[in-house]
């Protein structure tokens, strides 16, 4: 397709098949459940939930986004079931696609839970949820040597929890208190390590030297 102005080749092409407007579809609901959670606990202001927290029900929570999960699943299924039946790494790399997205959504109704307690940890939720449906988004996409830096993402979640659960992490003043969305954050943090080290397996990139490069790309090597 050429520019109609210019008579140069365009060198960005939308393609919304069946897979991408379905997951369009499915990532619009779950934004409708976080905005709808954020409208009751935020602007309505909404009695505060169990556990020291202005939780809204993790039921709810969950039905929006697996909902939207299933609804998007359903067009990635429509568009691949031939790769999904014959190709197991395929397969697993989007279940580990829906993991990521499933977390990051988490991450943004924590930020509706500390919005009114504590401006650092709902900032902190702020940028961590979209990136993680970003990355989410993309892992189907992103080449094996990606491997390691997916792999340290829920690792680091799981250890700055750990750490703020002992000690109050500056400029907090007090240690991390667990409840419902938190316990069920990380196990889901704790299954996506286990899949990502299958993955990395499968596609041989458990080793020394895949970490090895990884951390000398970040250090710029």
């Amino acid at each position: 397709m050429a520019d109609p102005v210019l008579g140069r080749p365009m060198r960005w092409k939308v393609r919304l098949n069946t897979e991408n407007i379905f997951l369009i579809t499915g990532l619009l609901i779950i934004l409708l459940g976080w905005a709808s959670d954020y409208l009751g606990l935020v602007v309505l202001q909404e009695a505060p939930g169990a556990g020291g927290h202005s939780a809204g029900s993790i039921i709810n929570r969950l039905f929006f986004t697996l909902f939207g999960l299933f609804f998007a699943a359903g067009g990635a299924v429509y568009e691949n079931h031939w790769r999904f039946l014959k190709d197991p790494i395929y397969s697993k790399r989007y279940v580990i696609q829906a993991l990521f997205i499933l977390d990051g959504a988490l991450h943004l109704f924590a930020f509706n839970d500390h919005i009114n307690e504590s401006l650092v940890e709902a900032v902190f939720f702020a940028i961590a949820g979209p990136i993680q449906i970003a990355v989410g988004v993309l892992i189907t996409r992103l080449p094996a040597k990606y491997d390691p830096y997916l792999l340290a993402t829920p690792i680091l979640f799981i250890g700055l929890l750990l750490v703020a659960l002992a000690v109050p992490i500056w400029p907090l003043s007090a240690v991390e208190d667990i409840y419902d969305l938190t316990v069920v954050s990380k196990l889901i943090e704790a299954l996506t390590i286990v899949l990502l080290l299958s993955l990395m397996r499968d596609d041989h990139t458990l080793n020394w030297k895949t970490f090895r490069q990884a951390a000398l790309g970040l250090a710029g090597h």
